[in-house]
């Protein structure tokens, strides 16, 4: 009893939860990490590539969704509990697969389990914290996704001598192995029962008037013109994650070598992410992502042009990750910041659902032009598109909200009350 109640202190929280979602954000990426093996040895071609990482964040989506309506209603940690086992035994099953059809099922229902630890963890840090530091816990918790992707790189390039199905079995297992720490997590739902009735009679009342409400109020422009940043940051984010492993090997580079980059890019956006925490006060949530994301779209350029070696490769997808998927790191502090307490909940749901639609377009179109056959300069000059798309977004954000500081000023006061 004395360590399950030491085990709930919020640092231990933050750490726990950051755990999860670092083995969550390998588990999503270890597709990338062995795409050219599981190519090869099931003789998928790239548009088969591309919708396999599309299935898996397909069910990333609908897993989030449905399960996180679920959480609400059965509390947190049984869906946390729940999604883990599924997602851990669909990971091993997908060891097994022989088909494109099998393993494409596999990796959808893989991502639905996937979603359902997301969409149970994040509201069982998120209200165990007081406002003032829930963005910051909620910021770095999320900083394991691309975790995930820097360790799951690594492991990947020290083990993929082993073979492909021995990952999968592998990250289940682990994934299995984080039992103790759901356990361990503090149920919120039942926490505060007269708070949580209230709460649930409010949003019965008033779930379709705060939808509208994210429309409304000279909110329109900034709902509509987040998302699409939202959407053209994680399309980018999830391309290269993706890919970027596949288009190493077609330049000449050695899969455990192609397996890094996906480290670099990943290791970036964690310093990325670090950093923005430091510098949001003074510049601004979304006039910091808009400088961030634009100077990042430079870097993505010339990731082509560097490519000549495995150092200068490293080095540029290390500063492209700092630059652009730090940047997307901040997404839950810019709901904060544009919506007032009472549709704060509705407004991230919107925002999520713009992202994850982005998340799902991305490999799918970087298998077209991965299959078309272009030269990898012109490749990833294409990719700074998206980012250059998505800065000029978040720069008109920041000009909507102080051109209309009523607006813009309205969250933070409700949030007071």
């Amino acid at each position: 009893m004395r360590f399950a109640a030491f085990s709930r202190t919020p640092a231990l929280l933050v750490v726990f939860s950051f755990i999860l979602v670092m083995i969550d954000g390998y588990d999503m990426f270890i597709v990338s990490f062995v795409a050219p093996l599981v190519a090869h040895d099931l003789h998928l071609a790239a548009n088969n590539i591309g919708a396999i990482f599309a299935a898996g964040l397909a069910g990333s989506m609908v897993g989030g969704l449905t399960l996180g309506v679920v959480a609400d209603r059965a509390g947190r940690r049984p869906v946390l509990i729940g999604a883990l086992v599924f997602a851990g035994t669909m990971t091993v099953l997908c060891s097994k697969a022989d088909s494109f059809g099998a393993f494409a099922a596999l990796r959808f229902l893989t991502g639905f389990g996937l979603g359902g630890v997301l969409a149970a963890v994040v509201p069982l840090i998120a209200e165990y914290f007081s406002p003032e530091h829930r963005s910051r816990a909620v910021t770095l918790m999320f900083i394991g996704y691309p975790m995930g992707g820097v360790v799951g790189g690594i492991v990947t390039a020290v083990l993929i001598a082993h073979g492909w199905r021995n990952l999968f079995v592998g990250t289940g297992t682990v994934t299995l192995l984080l039992l103790p720490l759901a356990l361990l997590m503090k149920e919120t739902v039942a926490s505060k029962p007269d708070k949580l009735d209230h709460e649930r009679e409010a949003r019965t009342l008033g779930t379709r008037l705060s939808i509208l409400e994210l429309f409304t109020e000279g909110r329109l422009w900034t709902t509509l013109t987040t998302s699409f940043g939202i959407f053209c940051l994680l399309l980018l984010t999830y391309l290269l994650n993706s890919w970027t492993p596949l288009i190493a090997v077609r330049m000449g580079f050695k899969p455990q070598t192609a397996a890094l980059c996906g480290v670099f890019l990943n290791l970036g956006g964690v310093v990325g992410a670090l950093w923005s925490i430091l510098m949001v006060r003074r510049f601004g949530v979304f006039r910091l992502a808009a400088l961030m994301v634009s100077i990042g779209s430079l870097a993505l350029a010339v990731i082509g042009f560097a490519a000549h070696s495995a150092a200068s490769l490293f080095l540029v997808l290390f500063v492209s990750g700092v630059l652009v998927i730090g940047a997307q790191q901040n997404s839950p502090a810019m709901s904060v910041e544009l919506y007032p307490k009472r549709m704060r909940a509705a407004g991230a749901g919107w925002q999520f659902a713009a992202g994850r639609f982005g998340s799902i377009l991305g490999p799918i179109i970087g298998g077209l032009l991965f299959s078309s056959g272009i030269a990898q300069e012109t490749l990833f000059v294409l990719m700074a598109v998206p980012a250059l798309l998505a800065g000029g977004a978040y720069a008109r954000v920041h000009y909507l909200l102080r051109s209309n500081q009523p607006i813009a000023s309205r969250p933070t006061i409700e949030a007071l009350r």
